[in-house]
Order: C-alpha cells, then structure tokens, then sequence
C-alpha cells in the first residue's frame, strides 16, 4: 500500500474528521445530565403550569398524550425542525417513538422538557448508532447535501467566532452547540434533515462504492496545496497528526473550510468514494 493510501485510511479516523459527519449534531444528546434546579437554557418550551383542583376529578392527558403534545409545543415553536420530525416519523417510526419517551421521561422526572435542539440531537444519536452505516450507501445526491450543510454551517460560525468553528473541527462542546443551534437554527435543521435523507436513502439504494485509488489520494492532496494548505496542515487533516495544528484559530478554521471545498471541487466521482469512506468510517468510531 502506498503512503498515499495510507493517509486516506488514516484520515476518516483522524480528529478533524469530525467536521465532515456533523457529529456537533449529537454534542447535546451526549451531554451529562443538566443538575436539578439549574435553569435550562431560554430556547427551551416550558409546560404548561398544572391545572388547578377541580370539584370532581378532570381526566388528564397520559403520559404518552402529554409527550407528545410536548413535543408538537416544542416544533411549533421551532418550525424548522417540522420537516426533521416529520421525515423521522415516516422513515424511521422506531427513532421517532424513541424521542416521544425520552420527552415523557423527562416529564416524569423533571416536569419539562429539554430544548428541541437537544431532541433533534438525541434523534440523530438514535439514527447513527442504528443506521450509522448506511448513510456511506447512500446516492450521490443524498451524500453530497450531507456535506454542504457541513459547510454552509462551518462558513456560517466562522464568519462570527473562530473558536467555535475550531471548536467543531476538534468537537464542539455542548455550550457551543447550543448557542449555534440556539443561533443558525435553519442552518442546523438542515444538517439534521440531511442526515437523515442520507439514512433513509442508504437503507433503500445500498450503493456500493471502491475505496480511492492512490492516484486520486494524490489529486486530493495537490487540490489542498493549491488552496495553501501547508505541509503540516495535510498531515493533520489527511495524516490525523494533531499535534502539528495550529494554533492560529483563524488559521485553522480557514483551513478546515479549505478541506470541504476542495473535497466539493473534486470529480463527482472521486469525491463519492472519499464521502464515502469518511461516512464509514466514521460509523465505525
């Protein structure tokens, strides 16, 4: 195997990685457990206050009714994500009932709910640790609208804080996740959505792609170089070698950006089996 090959089979297990599979989209579901009596955050839908004591007893919503109106209460008032749950019911009903008893979990336990940006995250946890394979499967089109919301967002938090978009290269944090979710919600929503596209499109054409051959490794690594990436910058984003980032947040996010687009500039072809190899791999992780 060539040293070529070798450093795109290193990459899809590097940490920049995950950049290119969104996993910012699971930071909140992945979270710890926010401590009692600490307030959530302002985009989350309180519950309704209880109703006041009748003379006789009124029949209360079940548990079930009740998560579920939560969770109607929390999409009216984050319409973006009405596309995300609806898809979720209808491509993948196990994942969407999931969320429903997380919902009255936390109703049972807490009396509220989290933020709907945390249930899209949890949702898309669901969707990788059972399908997280066959997103790599699925069509072109599908594939590629994955990765261009990865970049439309990254474009997005870079132009307002460098460190963030760091942060996304490295991992965001939960905080960060949440402000950007709280922030660039369409542009969230879409990620989310993309994914779950992808899923369902891979769980029905199942493509089968080759791995790249060292040549087209090649025409990757000089698409990076005539974009400035430097040398230790390729072995950081294609070698998985840390340790030479930067430090230089600027520097770094500019050329996290720089990785996505010359992975969108390349032949259709070339760039499907790299998508598609970082997907897998990613699954694996």
């Amino acid at each position: 195997m060539g040293p070529e090959m070798e450093r795109v089979l290193i990459l899809a297990t590097g940490a920049f990685v995950f950049l290119c599979v969104g996993v910012a989209l699971v930071i909140l579901a992945t979270a710890p457990e926010r401590k009692e009596g600490e307030p959530p955050p302002p985009i989350v839908a309180q519950p309704a206050p209880e109703p006041a004591p009748a003379p006789e007893p009124q029949q209360q919503p079940s548990g079930d009714a009740a998560a579920r109106n939560a969770l109607n209460g929390l999409v009216g008032d984050a319409p973006d994500y009405g596309r995300f749950f609806l898809r979720l019911r209808e491509a993948f009903p196990g994942e969407y009932e999931a969320t429903v008893k997380a919902i009255e979990a936390k109703l049972d336990a807490a009396g509220r709910v989290e933020s709907v940006d945390y249930y899209v995250s949890d949702a898309i946890r669901l969707l990788r640790k059972g399908h997280g394979a066959t997103v790599a499967k699925a069509g072109p089109d599908q594939i590629e609208r994955v990765f261009d919301a990865q970049l439309a967002a990254m474009r997005a938090v870079a132009q307002e804080d460098p460190r963030m978009c760091v942060g996304f290269l490295y991992g965001a944090t939960t905080q960060d996740f949440e402000k950007m979710a709280a922030t660039h919600r369409p542009l969230v929503a879409e990620m989310a959505l993309a994914r779950l596209e992808a899923t369902a499109n891979g769980e029905a054409v199942k493509a089968k792609r080759a791995a790249p051959t060292e040549n087209e490794v090649k025409l990757f690594e000089k698409a990076l170089t005539e974009r400035g990436l430097t040398n230790d910058e390729l072995d950081v984003f294609l070698g998985g070698d840390v340790a030479k980032a930067t430090t230089d947040q600027s520097r770094m996010c500019a050329a996290g950006q720089s990785y996505l687009e010359a992975l969108r500039a390349l032949p259709r072809d070339v760039r499907m089996k790299i998508y598609s190899l970082l997907l897998e791999q990613m699954a694996r992780s």
